[in-house]
């Protein structure tokens, strides 16, 4: 007798809405961001380890940690761009810092020259530049030699390099 009531008391809540939404999304704070790291393009830069990416957040002191592999390529080669696509779940970023773990092949150091987390719906961009080799997994881990918001465009398209930085924005030379 309990087991009918149950099933019609599930229904009804059903009916009313009270139930998981199908075909729906679930809307969270969080957002997806464009990740791109340059790797250094001096000889033994490049990695076969994996790659870790730890975002560092203002709200709770709170942190992620992101493992970074495009399955379908050799990812952070000497001189590479990678480019990776990552849900953080909070948007208000204050650090990143970057590590690995070894692998079972020989290149396993890895020099990193600067990271771009970019967020298109919210017109945000933070650089990172690292330009320094990456140590084995610790805690913590890497951080950037300097980290700072961007205007989004500068991120877009930046300014040639070498021109001068005026309260952490690029501008053109001229």
């Amino acid at each position: 007798m309990w087991r009918t009531e149950l099933v019609f008391l599930q229904f009804s809540l059903l009916s009313l809405g009270f139930g998981a939404p199908e075909n729906s999304t679930i809307v969270n704070e969080g957002q997806i961001w464009d990740v791109v790291i340059k790797t250094c393009d001096i000889k033994g830069s490049g990695t076969d380890a994996s790659v870790y990416l730890k975002i560092f957040y203002e709200a709770n002191h709170d942190s992620e940690t992101f493992l970074l592999d495009n399955p379908a390529r050799n990812d952070f080669e000497k001189g590479a761009t990678d480019h990776f696509k990552l849900f953080f779940k909070q948007n208000d970023i204050v650090n990143m810092g970057l590590f690995w773990w070894p692998g079972f092949s020989f290149s396993q150091s890895w020099c990193v020259k600067w990271v771009l987390l970019l967020n298109s719906n919210a017109e945000t961009c933070y650089e990172g530049i690292f330009d320094k080799w990456i140590l084995h997994y610790r805690d913590p881990p890497s951080y950037a030699s300097q980290f700072h918001r961007l205007r989004f465009a500068d991120c877009v398209y930046p300014a040639p390099l070498g021109t001068p930085r005026r309260s952490f924005f690029r501008y053109n030379a001229e």
